[in-house]
């Protein structure tokens, strides 16, 4: 079983702690020194505003400061690296964002703010001037199926009523796709929902989310290389996972895809770009690397593929 050798671990650790934000190097610390979840979570809370969203730029392809559903979703998959308690303050007030922040004849979440137009931005998230919504929010399930999930998990005000009508749209909408999804990114959703919902929901849409996994996820290796595309370890990043067995082969060859790229490079770097803003991007690109770094670190520890 190839191993990330001890010199290249290190490589990527000084890349971390060279460039990465403050933010992914607490949560490095927390994983492979003597750093804890405070550390963490006091970084966190930098991004999060007096309403209780994230914004600031933590979501690093977007930079307007004001809080996002978008950017709080993945403020909330920083909470969960570090196991915060379900009651944590900074948790409730994300929930409280989220619920207050309901579009209510969309009957959806709306994935950034509206005045991400007026700051540096990938185009993927610029607002359309007749239409009102970016190109994410042309679908209904990005950032809304995830969103689900997480008030299915952590303690909230949410009418309940609504929450199991939505809940149950989701569900429809899933089952109804059939062999691979155009947008991995709406499999990615579903994924996380599917581990914050009830037993008896993840019942009826497992064999679907397995059918899904394999239609969608790309197995090239080429591909890997300089392409936008869903890697097996985008879909299952734990061996621990439910979906582990169903593409343990290509998780093997992913596993080993990473640890051949950090022998030419010093980490792993976006296989995209915005082509737009490109002083800004440079600064995003370093961010998103550092935080794949972390990422990346991460699962390679999960799946005992660092030497000792």
């Amino acid at each position: 079983m190839k191993k990330l050798s001890k010199t290249n671990f290190q490589k990527v650790v000084n890349y971390i702690k060279r460039n990465g934000r403050e933010l992914d190097q607490r949560l490095f610390s927390s994983y492979f020194e003597n750093g804890t979840k405070e550390d963490v979570l006091k970084e966190l809370k930098k991004y999060q505003n007096n309403d209780g969203g994230f914004g600031h730029g933590i979501e690093p392809d977007f930079r307007s400061p004001s809080s996002s559903p978008i950017a709080t979703t993945m403020a909330i998959e920083y909470l969960e690296k570090i196991r915060v308690l379900k009651d944590s303050p900074v948790i409730i007030k994300a929930m409280d964002y989220l619920v207050r922040n309901f579009d209510q004849p969309l009957q959806k979440w709306r994935a950034v703010p509206k005045d991400v137009n007026n700051f540096p931005h990938a185009p993927w998230w610029h607002i359309n001037d007749k239409t009102g919504l970016c190109v994410i929010d042309q679908g209904w399930e990005n950032p809304t199926v995830e969103i689900i999930g997480y008030l299915r998990q952590y303690p909230n005000v949410f009418p309940s009523i609504i929450l199991e009508k939505l809940t149950q749209k989701a569900i429809k909408l899933l089952l109804s796709y059939t062999n691979k999804m155009e947008s991995e990114h709406i499999l990615y959703c579903y994924l996380i929902f599917y581990n914050h919902i009830p037993e008896k929901y993840q019942i009826q849409i497992k064999s679907k989310l397995c059918e899904l996994i394999k239609g969608t996820v790309n197995t090239n290796v080429n591909d890997w290389i300089d392409k936008y595309v869903p890697m097996p370890l985008q879909l299952v990043d734990d061996p621990k996972s439910p979906f582990f067995s169903l593409i343990s082969n290509s998780l093997d060859h992913n596993l080993n895809f990473l640890i051949n790229m950090v022998e030419k490079k010093e980490a792993w770097f976006p296989t995209w770009r915005w082509g737009q803003y490109e002083e800004d991007w440079e600064k995003a690109k370093i961010e998103w690397t550092g935080k794949n770094a972390v990422n990346n670190l991460i699962i390679l520890k999960k799946f005992g593929r660092i030497e000792n």
